[in-house]
C-alpha cells in the first residue's frame, strides 16, 4: 500500500479529477478485500488499470504522471509519440490535455495488455490513440528485451546488476524513430505540434544520439527521462538535439531532459 499520507495527498489533490480519486480509493478497498486481476481506475473519458500484482508500482507510476506531472507541454492538438508507454499512464494524461493523437510503443507483453485496453476505451470525441507493441531504438530489427519483476523495469540491455530481478526475455520487434518520426510528420501534415516522450529505461542514449539530427526535423518538443546507467548523459543528448534547432529548456523534474522549438 502507498504510505497513508501519500495516499491521501493524492485523494485530496485537486489536479486529479473527482471520479479519478474516488476510482483510486476503490481500487484500494477492493485490493483489500476482494482482490481482482487489476482495477480499474476512470479517467479523461475513458479507463486506466492498476495490476493487482504491479499494484504498488503503478500507483507511483499513475501518481507521478498526474500530481508530479514531469511531462508539461503544450499538448492540445499536438501529435504525441509516447515511447516507452508502460500501461498508459502518460498517453491518457496526454489526450486529457488536448492531444489529437497519442501513439504509444510498448514492446513488453503484460503491460501492452493493459495498455490496449486503455486506448481501446477512449473513443469519445476526435482523439486517436494508437498503440505499437515495439521497441524503438535507432535502427530497425529484433531485440531481446530483457523482463524484470517489476513492470517499470523492462530493459534491452539492462545493467549487470539488474540480473537478479530478471523473469525472463521476450523477443519483441524493434523499429526506427527516424521512422515513427518520419509517421508522425505526416500525422500531423505540417498543422500540429509533434511532442515526444521517451521512457526506455536506460536506451535512451542509443535512441536519440541514433537517430540523426535532420529526423527530428519538425518536432516541437522533446522529453527524454534520463537514467543513471545509461551509455551517456543529457548534456550529450541535448547536444545531439540542439543541431535539430531544438533549445533546452530547464525542466522541474531533475531526471528529465526538455527540449522546445
Amino acid at each position: 500500500m502507498p504510505p497513508p499520507s501519500r495516499f491521501a495527498n493524492v485523494l485530496l489533490n485537486r489536479r486529479i479529477p473527482v471520479r479519478t480519486r474516488l476510482g483510486l480509493l476503490t481500487a484500494e478497498s477492493r485490493r483489500r478485500l476482494r482482490p481482482e486481476a487489476a482495477y480499474a481506475i476512470p479517467y479523461g473519458g475513458g479507463t486506466l488499470y492498476l495490476s493487482h500484482d504491479d499494484y504498488e508500482i503503478d500507483w507511483e507510476t499513475l501518481k507521478s504522471v498526474l500530481v508530479d506531472q514531469p511531462y508539461p507541454a503544450d499538448y492540445r492538438g499536438a501529435v504525441v509519440l509516447d515511447v516507452g508507454a508502460h500501461k498508459g499512464y502518460f498517453g491518457a494524461w496526454a489526450l486529457a490535455h488536448g492531444a489529437g493523437t497519442v501513439v504509444s510503443f510498448e514492446p513488453e507483453a503484460g503491460n501492452l495488455a493493459f495498455l490496449e485496453r486503455s486506448a481501446d476505451s477512449f473513443t469519445a470525441g476526435n482523439r486517436t490513440w494508437k498503440v505499437e507493441r515495439v521497441a524503438v531504438g535507432a535502427e530497425a530489427g529484433e531485440a531481446e528485451l530483457h523482463v524484470m519483476g517489476a513492470s517499470w523495469g523492462h530493459s534491452l540491455h539492462p545493467p549487470d546488476e539488474f540480473s537478479e530481478y530478471e523473469i525472463g526475455v521476450q523477443r519483441v520487434p524493434l523499429v526506427a524513430m527516424a521512422d515513427f518520426l518520419e509517421s508522425a510528420r505526416s500525422l500531423s501534415d505540417g498543422r500540429s505540434r509533434i511532442v515526444v516522450k521517451v521512457n526506455t529505461e536506460g536506451e535512451e542514449c542509443e535512441t536519440v544520439l541514433g537517430t540523426p539530427p535532420e529526423a527530428w526535423a519538425g518536432v516541437s518538443e522533446v522529453l527524454v527521462e534520463t537514467h543513471p546507467w545509461a551509455s551517456c548523459g543529457a548534456d550529450e543528448m541535448a547536444e545531439h538535439l540542439e543541431r535539430a534547432g531544438l533549445t533546452r529548456i530547464r525542466s522541474a523534474h531533475p531526471r528529465m531532459l526538455q527540449l522546445r522549438r
